[in-house]
Order: structure tokens, then sequence, then C-alpha cells
């Protein structure tokens, strides 16, 4: 598997830890997010916004972060 597919896949499977995690109309902040899974900021911002492209998360602006709601 060359470096983009990987890159590619490991953005996808972020975004699916995300997704579960907002099952159900669930809501969370950006912050809360990136430390219950461990995340760089690149990296999850890379998933919200795989997710947002789906129609998948809302997302809100709040103070220096954001509130997530799963749809």
């Amino acid at each position: 598997m060359n470096e983009t597919a990987k890159f590619t896949d490991t953005v996808a499977q972020t975004a699916g830890k995300i997704a579960d995690l907002l099952k159900g109309g669930e809501e969370t902040t950006s912050w809360d997010l990136k430390l219950k899974l461990h995340l760089s900021s690149s990296a999850l911002y890379l998933a919200l916004g795989w997710l947002a492209a789906q129609g998948k998360v809302a997302l809100y602006p709040q103070d220096l972060n954001y509130r997530i709601k799963g749809q």
C-alpha cells in the first residue's frame, strides 16, 4: 500500500472513531475529542473535515474550540 493510501485510511479510521462517539446526535467539543482519542490537532481537524463533507457532523464555533454534533 502506498503512503497516500495509508494516510487516507488513517484519516478515515479516525473519522469513524469520532462518528462512533457522536452516534445518535451526541455533542462534544473538539478539545474533548482530541483528549479522548489522543489525536494531534491536524489528525482531528482532517477527520472532522471528512465527516463534515459527508454531512455526518455539524460544527459550531465556541470560543477557541468547536462544538461538534453528530447528525
